[in-house]
């Protein structure tokens, strides 16, 4: 993916300041450290989620799980407003730890909503009902988030793609899940890469570049102002 198309990306769902993005080796990342905590959690999150429930579980986990990411998404509110308003200084590695941990948490919300609307067999089991899964999902979590903030130099390309790649997925398996929604398009597959996906994905890739040019016309046209 050439470097300026990610720019673009991220020029249309970020304020790209620079004192704000995460740096690693001599790359700053395309958009702020928030913003790319949140797109790459919610993708290392999906890529764990399908690894992990294969078994087309399509019910949210338990209650005292989704009280948890309740408090990750709320951690990311409380540190934007907080930091916004000066009640504190956060700094990049908050941003981006905060950032992850609501867009991991957003992910685990959506992924048994695919997984009800797209599959014919879907079982009614909840995620993660096992608390060994969310122990091991916590601790991959983790492990991603210490790593990037290490900022390995040899790392540094791997992370900018990274970036750029998880915005497309995001907006991608958002909008296809949306598209589910419709009844002529869900639950009619009885496994993951089926001929059922095919219309959807396009549909889904169309209307997240539609989005994405929207997003950037818009960001033009307030930097004018």
């Amino acid at each position: 993916m050439p470097n300026y198309l990610i720019e673009i990306i991220g020029f249309s769902v970020c304020h790209q300041f620079p004192p704000r993005s995460l740096v690693i080796g001599n790359i700053i990342l395309p958009i702020c450290s928030r913003c790319s905590g949140f797109y790459t959690g919610f993708f290392i999150t999906a890529v764990i989620l399908f690894i992990m429930f294969r078994k087309k579980e399509s019910e949210l986990p338990p209650i005292y799980i989704l009280v948890i990411l309740a408090l990750f998404c709320l951690s990311t509110i409380i540190d934007g407003i907080a930091s916004n308003f000066g009640l504190y200084n956060t700094n990049n590695n908050l941003r981006f730890i905060t950032g992850c941990l609501c867009g991991s948490s957003i992910m685990i919300i959506i992924y048994p909503i695919f997984s009800f609307q797209y599959y014919k067999d879907s079982i009614k089991e909840k995620i993660f009902k096992k608390p060994l899964k969310f122990i091991i999902y916590a601790l991959i979590v983790m492990g991603f988030i210490i790593i990037t903030l290490l900022r390995l130099n040899f790392l540094s390309y791997f992370y900018y793609y990274l970036v750029g790649f998880s915005v497309l997925s995001t907006f991608y398996f958002i909008n296809l899940v949306l598209i589910l929604l419709f009844p002529p398009f869900s639950q009619k597959a009885y496994r993951l890469l089926s001929k059922y996906l095919v219309l959807p994905s396009i549909l889904a890739i169309a209307l997240s570049l539609i989005e994405l040019l929207a997003f950037y016309l818009f960001h033009k046209l307030i930097i004018r102002f």
